[in-house]
C-alpha cells in the first residue's frame, strides 16, 4: 500500500476593515479535496461552512493510505482535519473531522466502478448535524 498526506493552509480575513486580508484563488481555480468538505467525487455539495473547492480561509490536514488487494480492486481511506483560519461570524472555527472511504473496481479497460462512503464529525462551525455521504459512480476514460 501506499500512504499519503497533506497540509494546507489558506489566510482568511481577520477584521472589517475594508482591506480583505484573505488569500484569494485566481478565477478558473479549483480544488477538490475531501468527500464532503471539498466536494469530492460527486462535486454537488459540501458542508456548512466549508469553502469547498474554494481555498480561503481554511486549514486542513489529511493522512490516508492506498492498498491494492488484487488486480481489479482499489481501496482508499483518508481521515481529515480542517477548521477555519479565522473564526466566523458566531465565533466558531472547527469545520470537523471527515472519514473518506473509496473502493474503486475496474470492469474493463477505461471503465471503473468507484463506491464512495464518507462521514463527517461536525465541528461547531459546521453545526449539529454530522453530514454523510454514500454513492456509486461508473466512468469511462477514453
Amino acid at each position: 500500500g501506499i500512504v499519503h498526506g497533506q497540509v494546507f493552509y489558506a489566510t482568511g480575513d481577520d477584521t472589517p476593515d475594508g482591506d480583505n486580508d484573505a488569500f484569494i484563488a485566481p478565477k478558473g481555480r479549483s480544488y477538490y479535496w475531501s468527500e464532503i468538505m471539498g466536494y469530492g467525487t460527486f462535486d454537488n455539495a459540501t458542508s456548512n461552512g466549508s469553502p469547498g473547492d474554494g481555498i480561503t480561509n481554511i486549514f486542513a490536514a489529511n493522512i490516508g493510505v492506498k492498498v491494492k488487494p488484487v488486480d481489479k480492486w482499489t481501496l482508499k481511506a483518508d481521515l481529515w482535519y480542517a477548521a477555519l483560519a479565522e473564526e466566523n461570524m458566531a465565533g466558531d472555527d472547527e469545520l470537523g473531522t471527515e472519514i473518506d472511504f473509496v473502493a474503486t473496481y475496474a470492469v474493463m479497460d477505461n471503465l471503473n466502478l468507484d463506491l464512495v462512503a464518507a462521514y463527517l464529525f461536525a465541528g461547531d462551525a459546521t453545526g449539529t448535524e454530522d453530514p454523510v455521504e454514500i454513492g456509486a459512480r461508473l466512468s469511462l476514460s477514453f
